[in-house]
């Protein structure tokens, strides 16, 4: 800038909203010439889709090579639409030649499709039509499968022409279960209701009105658009601006400049925080490269404490800023996104509780309860700047006025008026006269919809030839296969939540008819009648003139005239429509700036997509400092479309060595594409200086020196090394890693093509049993597989599971693909590999990282080793160097070596049926532990140690069980609602949410797996009562062994009281319990935690009724049901 001369304003928020929300990257400012791949629209066109032959796509460059930024940038934007169009393409041209195909693996095929009616929402105008998925091998249940996502790309063609010259593209607007993809019976929907979406067209001009056009729609299985439609734009925007950020990304610089914005800070240096004085060197150096580097990239091994250091680093961005723009005023938010929903609130949550950092998130995928009232809904909902007038809104309702005349002209809850056709020029003056003189009298008809009665000139014309309309009539699905049994999904509820956050809201234009004319038999092919209606309009003037059985089809020739006109004016109303839509939305995002900015928000969240789907907003926000979370998954276009011009600092944090951004079209991710290389990563190769974190606090020195094949220089914390903190997995006599090796086949499923193995299947849930008995917590194990087939089939013998029900009553298993489990962790990892023919993608090394590196305790894979190490080179390059850990530690068998803690004794196990020579979790020599009232306990192997262990009466009372005693087997322990009704007698309950949060896990565990062993071993049904005799002696309760349907009994619970004075009060008073007899007493409680005041109350009162109850032989039954 030359001196004296002014600086540049900054455009208004309204400007830069502007520019991105009407797609002003289209338009040309005054001589520039935009370049084809800047002009092409944000929804592919329909020829992209007919073509033949796929685009040409130029290379992406990973040297240090200079690029121009044109060039470079229309590379990435070009993969980006391959990506997201490429497989539709292939699937249209299948598709056309050959239409009568089913379903196969590459995409989804929807007849009978036709359009419903249009939502008219703030979101835009959106169709909604309805279709059958009878081409589907296997029957679809909505609730579990992801077909027809919100954001996916669809197409469309008439059926009669099946994409031979006609396709019409739209994205799928909204997608939700009930009265949308399944019935709802509330609305007197049947089970053959055919499921419908909401889709909005890229062009106006396609929009279909008509019912009557029968469409088949296709889906691709892979190529989410969603994921590069906004990237896609960003790019074209990026291509108008420089940015500081393009020597690294474009022109390969490899210098480390200071970011400039602390140019303005006190010392010109970093704030820091509290937190870095725990930091271990390597964290040092990556948090002062976070905190002062205009590019700053770090690299996080699995376990290093990466989140840690960036919560840390994001605490020292914020009190920056604070120091440089002053604690009153408010400054620009700190952009973070994540590549997941999960791990974007993961670092939200934790900004929120290690610091009180203010807090806001973009989007609305959030299932955290802490975040969700920091969404920008919510703040938006509840701040004072949101009421007012809505910029748009006045503009849509005007539209949406005369869209509401024209359609309801078009499409009446009854006849359509004769008035209409005339206005519409489809009969003459003379023939309107006909029908409406006075002299005729107009007969009723009554509205099917709300019981009203109407008069029309058309009824009595019609003269009786009037029915029902039936356009067209879906055909349900026949012949279809069952789909894979699937357990109740405890998440399903949310996700039915998640799904009617995404329904529509706005006002709804039914297109469908409910009565129409009579066609005769003869005249039912719509062509035949068709043609005869136009030439008896031709020849008569007096429309009475015409046969009454020929007017009914003269009826559906002036409707379908009148749709067609009405449909040729359709077009024009939904681009207005949609032009006042872009205008609130403009106000929106204007109006959401300001409450940021009131709201003083410090840090702005948001996943990598909503980077550019919200760029307006952002960009009018003028963030200076963005950090990326797993942005090594992240592909490059993201990142590189999200440069806003106000950016001083980007800080990248990820590992390229674990999982990378996940590619669709596999010739993308090859060379000389490489879309999987992310920017982290090839920033890393061009030497851009960077910082990697070295000390791991996660996995014990075991596990990490399966690690260290991938990460030479990865250190322990000394804190992994405690058996304290890092206790060995019970009953494997120390063995914390293991492979078991076998070479059991894998099946694959004809529905989604995902591959199983059934038998190792078995065997995994088996040893969880196993782990299970041995005191492990059902929420310490997670089960990782490579493929969603496993998930499904492992998920579904866990829960069917008797055994395991026992202990973990809810279901609730954490089994995960690998790569959903990137950034997560749990004490014991059991892995999966499935595969035995050949290694498919669990040859992936990235893949591999992730599944090793989970666990904190233990590792124990499954798998065949030689399909691993010898069938391809990519696959022993990757688990070769792990194999020979295993094997140098002599940890790799094809049995699995299993201990008895309790008598130390080896088992193998090679076989599923094995497991069932140690029922107890240990090893097949009895047991030699006696219970309380002497009895040998007679087991085999130790069980869990709560079998052996009694709960204290605190423990019972918190539990909600109390000792009940009444006549014939009605009693039992039973759990009440309140200690206030002990004489209200419930079901047995062992399973209390409260004590979820007030007892530890391992403590809730002892009671349950106590009380559902013993009841399980001696009581377990309701025909079979378990029958104990009852005792008070002194401070202690007894139930002493009697029997169980005549075998002996070994189980005692002695229960001491809180209170001794209280307990008093019962010494010396004994109630034996022993055949079923009628009482002669009355029915009583044993209030075991309240020092037995029932009972106190009992004896003291009618204690010589009880001693002679007693004498006589008149006991209670307690039973067990």
């Amino acid at each position: 800038m030359k001196q004296g001369e002014q600086p540049q304003a900054e455009p208004p928020s309204f400007e830069i909203i502007s520019r991105y929300v009407l797609s002003r990257q289209l338009e040309p400012e005054g001589d520039t010439q935009l370049k084809p791949w800047q002009t092409m629209p944000e929804i592919p066109e329909p020829g992209e889709l007919m073509a033949s032959d796929p685009p040409v796509v130029p290379p992406a460059t990973l040297d240090g090579e200079a690029l121009e930024k044109d060039g470079y940038l229309e590379s990435q934007y070009r993969m980006c639409r391959f990506e997201g169009t490429e497989l539709l393409r292939r699937a249209v041209n299948e598709f056309r030649n050959r239409p009568q195909m089913a379903e196969g693996s590459d995409f989804y095929i929807y007849t009978q499709a036709h359009v419903q009616g249009y939502m008219f929402a703030r979101a835009g105008p959106a169709c909604r039509i309805s279709f059958s998925t009878e081409r589907s091998p296997t029957q679809v249940v909505w609730s579990q499968c992801t077909r027809l996502t919100t954001g996916t790309l669809v197409a469309l063609s008439p059926s009669r022409d099946n994409f031979k010259t006609q396709c019409y593209v739209a994205v799928v607007a909204a997608r939700y279960l009930i009265g949308g993809l399944e019935p709802n019976p509330d609305d007197g929907e049947n089970e053959n209701t055919p499921p419908r979406i909401e889709i909005f067209w890229s062009n106006c001009q396609d929009a279909i009105l008509d019912p009557s056009v029968e469409l088949v729609m296709l889906e691709a299985k892979g190529g989410y658009f969603e994921t590069v439609r906004h990237a896609m734009v960003g790019l074209q925007h990026a291509a108008l601006f420089e940015s500081k950020f393009d020597k690294y990304i474009i022109d390969g610089h490899a210098r480390d400049p200071k970011a400039t914005y602390l140019q303005e800070a006190p010392g010109q240096t970093a704030q820091v925080s509290d937190g870095a004085n725990s930091f271990d060197s390597s964290q040092v150096e990556a948090f002062k490269r976070m905190t002062s580097r205009e590019l700053a990239v770090v690299q996080g091994p699995p376990g290093t404490g990466k989140t840690f250091t960036s919560i840390v680093a994001l605490e020292s961005h914020v009190r920056t800023l604070q120091a440089i723009y002053g604690k009153k005023k408010p400054f620009p938010p700190v952009l973070v996104a994540a590549q997941t929903n999960h791990a974007l609130d993961q670092l939200l949550t934790r900004c929120d509780s290690d610091f009180g950092a203010v807090i806001c998130r973009l989007g609305g995928r959030t299932e955290d309860k802490q975040i969700e009232p920091r969404t920008l809904f919510n703040i938006r909902k509840n701040s004072s700047l949101s009421r007012g007038p809505v910029k748009g809104e006045s503009s849509r309702k005007k539209i949406l006025s005369r869209i509401d005349h024209t359609l309801s002209t078009c499409f009446p809850s009854n006849l359509i008026s004769a008035e209409e056709f005339y206005e519409a020029e489809l009969i003459t003056k003379e023939q309107f006269d006909s029908l409406d003189d006075d002299e005729w009298e107009c007969a009723p008809l009554m509205n099917e919809n709300n019981g009203e009665v109407s008069s029309s000139s058309m009824v009595q014309w019609l003269d009786g030839y009037i029915e029902s309309d039936q356009t067209y009539v879906y055909r349900p699905p026949s012949g279809q296969a069952a789909p894979p049994t699937m357990e109740d999904d405890p998440t399903e509820a949310n996700d039915q939540e998640e799904d009617e956050k995404e329904r529509l809201q706005g006002q709804f234009f039914s297109t469908q008819f409910t009565v129409t004319g009579t066609v005769p038999g003869a005249n039912s092919g719509e062509a035949a009648w068709s043609y005869k209606a136009s030439k008896l309009l031709t020849m008569h003037q007096n429309l009475y003139n015409i046969k009454p059985a020929q007017r009914g089809m003269v009826y559906r020739y002036l409707r379908k005239r009148l749709v067609g006109k009405v449909a040729e004016k359709f077009p024009t109303f939904l681009r207005e429509y949609k032009a006042a839509c872009d205008e609130i939305k403009i106000g929106n995002w204007e109006k959401s700036a300001r409450i940021i900015r009131h709201e003083r928000i410090e840090i702005l969240g948001c996943t990598t997509t909503g980077l550019t789907k919200y760029l307006g907003l952002i960009a009018a926000l003028k963030p200076r400092i963005l950090m990326i979370e797993e942005a090594a998954e992240t592909r490059e276009a993201n990142i590189t479309s999200a440069m806003y011009p106000s950016l001083d600092q980007i800080v990248l944090v990820g590992d390229h060595q674990q999982l990378v951004p996940h590619i669709d079209v596999r010739e993308l991710g090859q060379e000389p594409y490489n879309m999987h290389v992310s920017l982290f990563q090839r920033l890393v190769q061009l030497e851009l200086p960077f910082s990697m974190l070295r000390v791991q606090r996660r996995m014990i020195p075991a596990i990490r020196e399966v690690v260290n094949t991938f990460y030479p220089e990865l250190e322990d914390h000394h804190s992994v090394t405690d058996p304290s903190v890092r206790p060995p997995v019970p009953g494997m006599g120390g063995r914390n890693l293991f492979w078991f090796h076998h070479h059991w086949p894998e099946t694959q499923s004809a529905d989604d093509f995902s591959f199983s193995n059934p038998r190792e299947a078995d065997m995994m849930v088996r040893f969880v049993r196993y782990l299970v008995i041995n005191d492990v917590r059902p929420s310490a194990i997670t089960l990782l597989t490579y493929y969603k087939g496993q998930v499904n089939l492992l998920l579904e013998k866990l829960r069917r599971d008797q055994v395991l029900l026992n202990f973990h009553p809810t279901k609730e298993w954490s089994v995960r693909t690998v790569d959903g489990f990137q950034g997560e962790e749990n004490d014991i990892i059991l892995l999966s590999l499935v595969r035995s023919s050949r290694p498919g993608f669990v040859d992936n090394e990235n893949r591999a990282v992730v599944a090793t590196s989970r666990a904190r305790r233990g590792v124990y894979i499954f798998g065949d080793v030689f399909n691993l190490v010898q069938k391809t080179q990519t696959s022993h390059k990757t688990w070769a160097k792990v194999y020979d850990v295993f094997a140098e530690n002599e940890c790799i068998d094809n049995f699995l070596p299993v201990t008895c803690k309790k008598h130390g004794r080896v088992t193998e196990i090679g076989e599923v049926d094995t497991w069932d020579t140690i029922p107890g979790g240990g090893c097949n020599q009895k047991c030699d532990e006696k219970c309380p009232n002497g009895h040998a306990c007679g087991r085999r192997g130790p069980e869990s140690e709560a079998v052996h262990q009694e709960p204290t009466s605190e423990e019972l009372m918190e539990m909600g069980y109390y000792a009940h005693m009444s006549q014939a087997g009605q009693g039992g322990p039973r759990r009440l609602d309140s200690p206030q009704t002990p004489f209200e007698s419930r079901a047995i309950t062992l399973t209390e949410d409260s004590l979820s949060e007030k007892w530890s896990p391992e403590k809730v565990q002892r009671r349950d797996a106590m009380l559902r062993e013993d009841m399980r071993r001696q009581g377990p049904s309701s025909s079979h009562p378990m029958e104990v005799r009852v005792s008070f002696r002194q401070t202690t309760m007894a139930a002493d062994c009697t029997r169980v349907c005549g075998r002996p009994s070994h189980t005692k619970y002695t229960i001491p009281a809180p209170s001794p004075k209280r307990g008093a009060e019962v010494a010396n008073s004994e109630v034996s319990v022993g055949a079923a007899k009628q009482p002669s007493r009355k029915h009583m409680v044993l209030d075991a935690a309240a020092g037995f005041t029932s009972m106190a109350d009992y004896a003291g009162s009618s204690s010589a009724e009880s001693q002679s109850s007693q004498g006589a032989g008149d006991d209670d039954l307690i039973s067990f049901e």
